[in-house]
């Protein structure tokens, strides 16, 4: 694995911080782990510091080659989305409104028919008449 000249994990949707191994790649001539959620420090080593910033585009790592210091317990600045897209979080309420839709839309139509007696008795009538008409409609049809 020493040998790997090209390694390009962008847009792959990592977590975690980056190996202490990659620092190990010596050959490597290419290397983009760009729009992932990566997060720590850059492991120290003169190849994986010698890439451009755009190799660590859209995530929380702190370090060299990036301007971003690390302290010992974190990053001194704050890992807020720098203009990235934030496409995670609307797909996440897209369910969200969805379901709440759905229940809502539910109990708008079972809490009356269930609490209001009147209104229960006029749906299962209304429900009987149509079923008796499709059982009238099959009959002469067929």
């Amino acid at each position: 694995m020493e040998l790997i000249e090209s390694l390009d994990l962008s847009l792959n949707q990592l977590n975690g911080k980056i190996l202490p191994s990659f620092s190990y790649l010596n050959f490597l001539n290419h290397f983009n782990v760009s729009y992932n959620n990566l997060t720590g420090q850059i492991p120290t080593s003169i190849q994986l510091q010698s890439f451009e910033n755009l190799s660590y585009v859209d995530n929380h790592l702190c370090g060299p080659p990036l301007t971003k210091n690390c302290t010992t317990k974190g990053f001194s600045t704050d890992i807020t989305n720098n203009g990235g897209s934030d496409e995670g979080s609307k797909v996440n309420w897209l369910y969200i409104s969805i379901v709440i839709g759905f229940v809502m839309r539910f109990w708008g139509v079972v809490a009356p028919l269930f609490f209001i007696e009147s209104w229960r008795y006029a749906y299962y009538q209304k429900l009987n008449l149509v079923g008796r008409k499709l059982y009238v409609f099959r009959a002469t049809i067929g």
